[in-house]
């Protein structure tokens, strides 16, 4: 099963940084989750929230922000606070993380409330500059996106995330339709919608099941005992150990 670590290694180090990746890299994991959007001057930077606030010292969104004022903002952690790795990184600094590891990276688009204009172009030019097209899966609430994708790069694996709302306004039926239609290689529900029918029906049709954000050992063993066939967590060690030992 392929564990992810979701946001890095984020239940014990802060989210999207380059200081939780680097904690994730020795964990035994098939890969880390990211997620992508894009400053007022074109940077694609990872960073979860639409708005600054969370997690750093800095106000506003990240699309009317400049890459050089979001590298300015600390984390609201005083002891990490001007710490070099635990700044906003960029995906390209991501990427030259992993191209040398074994770990496959799951980017995000946040692209489903915020619209970044050509975002999928941007992230797959980059992803062929680096060579790591078969060391990506991009994934967003956004089924236009992943057909984009698809018709720019028929090379790069794709993903639908299905949260409870996208679960309640659309039958399974149709989600997996969506799947067919924007040639997903992944489904990617939430722990809160997954089943038995879900996991039998998205196997029949050839999709691989990764479900978010599974940081329950009790929610773990369901899902093994569903035959998913990956998950995201914020605790990668705790339940890569649990699944393999």
């Amino acid at each position: 099963m392929n564990i992810y670590a979701h946001r890095g290694n984020s239940g014990f180090f802060p989210e999207n940084t380059m200081y939780a990746f680097k904690k994730s890299l020795d964990l035994g994991i098939y890969g880390i989750e990211i997620d992508v959007q894009k400053t007022k001057d074109g940077i694609l930077v990872v960073h979860h929230d639409e708005t600054l606030g969370r997690m750093f010292d800095g106000k506003g969104s990240i699309k009317k922000s400049t890459f050089e004022q979001l590298r300015e903002l600390n984390l609201k952690d005083e002891e990490l606070k001007n710490k070099a790795d635990c700044k906003i990184p960029t995906l390209e600094e991501v990427l030259e993380f992993i191209k040398d590891t074994d770990l496959t990276l799951n980017i995000e688009i946040k692209n489903n409330k915020v619209r970044y204009k050509n975002i999928e172009k941007d992230i797959l030019d980059i992803v062929k500059q680096y060579e790591m097209e078969d060391k990506v899966v991009i994934s967003s609430f956004n089924y236009k996106s992943l057909k984009r994708i698809s018709k720019l790069n028929s090379k790069v694996k794709t993903a639908y995330l299905v949260g409870p709302l996208t679960f309640k306004r659309r039958n399974l039926k149709k989600i997996l339709k969506i799947c067919k239609d924007c040639k997903c290689t992944y489904i990617h529900p939430s722990c809160d919608v997954v089943n038995k029918e879900f996991v039998a029906e998205a196997h029949k049709r050839g999709l691989l099941v990764q479900v978010y954000t599974v940081n329950s050992v009790t929610i773990m063993k369901k899902l093994i005992k569903l035959k998913v066939d990956g998950v995201f967590t914020n605790y990668p060690k705790i339940i890569n150990t649990l699944v393999n030992g």
